[in-house]
């Protein structure tokens, strides 16, 4: 019973794609091949299964079941059948689901790319082994997809040597990690085959590794500082591990949960460190210390977000300037909101 009931619940969709016209469609043809095979092809095995499943449901009633079993050995008869086809259906099931699942992600990447017309489709280039090419990314009019269109503010970018290393610095607010966002998520959308929210991008493959959103946990007995640290130790094994790809890496406010003067050592002695890496990617940091790396690495290289005060409010431009960030506005914020502010002679 439980089977056919679980195989109700999507009867009609499998009857549909077991239907489908398919015609030139050679790749989605060969794509829902599971759905197609006349050996295990869905309405067929939905048949037996229903018959079975209505045959031992003629036992329930007690009388009838008596009577069947005196004329012949029914139970042990479907019982058998039903072993039978819940092996079959261990394996078919499985392919079934897989394929659907890999349906619906293609169609809501479709649907996607129909709601967002201005949304361009990625050129993606496979760098293989042992190609004089560096790594890259190249983006035009980058914004994030979630960001409504009538806010939204769009940057150009790119990135093309194996371990350069991009410190963002910025005030807050200003954009920092919502740009580190914009990129991972454009990137996500980019190998997944849909259109991004870019008026061109073009890159090379990378495994994608983000430091971004890091929770403490109260039940595992992990602080905020101690999850965090065990995150970027993750990062430094996978630029070690013999990867496919080069690892792009987005870290945001790195070392944040420590104090001060810790913060800055670990900071400069973590970024000096992936600048020889099999990696590439972008740190955004509060620490203005840290811009002075961009001296002593040519592979370091600064960019910042900008904000400037007008008429008492704080005013964001949300594009990427290159250079460290020349302002702060902690304290503006502070003051702007009645904190009280006690400024050192």
């Amino acid at each position: 019973f439980h089977i056919d009931d679980e195989l109700t619940k999507f009867r009609q969709v499998l009857r549909y794609l077991e239907s489908y016209p398919y015609r030139n469609n050679v790749h989605l043809k060969e794509m829902c091949s599971a759905f197609l095979d006349p050996k295990i092809v869905p309405s067929k095995q939905l048949r037996k299964i229903k018959f079975v499943t209505a045959a031992v449901g003629m036992r329930m009633n007690p009388i009838i079941a008596i009577l069947l079993n005196l004329i012949f050995p029914w139970d042990f008869f479907f019982a058998r059948f039903i072993h039978r086809y819940r092996d079959e259906m261990k394996i078919i099931l499985p392919q079934w689901v897989d394929t659907w699942a890999e349906l619906e992600a293609l169609i809501a990447l479709s649907n996607f790319a129909y709601l967002n017309p201005d949304y361009s489709f990625p050129d993606i280039i496979n760098l293989e082994p042992g190609n004089s090419k560096f790594p890259f990314v190249e983006v035009r009019n980058m914004g994030h997809p979630l960001i409504p269109a009538e806010q939204k503010i769009c940057n150009d970018f790119s990135i093309n040597n194996r371990g350069e290393v991009y410190l963002i610095t910025g005030s807050n607010m200003s954009g920092k990690s919502t740009f580190l966002k914009t990129i991972g998520v454009n990137l996500c959308l980019a190998y997944a085959g849909g259109t991004v929210n870019a008026a061109h991008l073009r890159t090379s493959l990378f495994q994608i590794f983000t430091s971004i959103k890091i929770n403490d946990s109260i039940v595992d007995g992990c602080s905020f500082f101690y999850a965090e640290v065990k995150r970027l130790r993750s990062l430094l094994d996978a630029l070690q591990n013999d990867l496919q790809y080069p690892v792009l890496f987005l870290i945001d406010e790195i070392f944040r949960g420590t104090n001060n003067r810790e913060r800055l050592i670990g900071s400069r002695s973590y970024i000096q460190h992936l600048v020889s890496q099999n990696g590439l990617g972008l740190i955004a940091t509060h620490d203005l210390e840290l811009t002075k790396l961009a001296n002593q690495f040519s592979n370091i290289t600064n960019f910042h977000f900008r904000e400037e005060v007008v008429g008492g409010k704080m005013v964001f431009d949300y594009k990427l300037h290159p250079g460290p960030c020349p302002t702060t506005n902690a304290l503006k914020i502070m003051m702007m909101e009645g904190l009280p502010v006690i400024l050192e002679e």
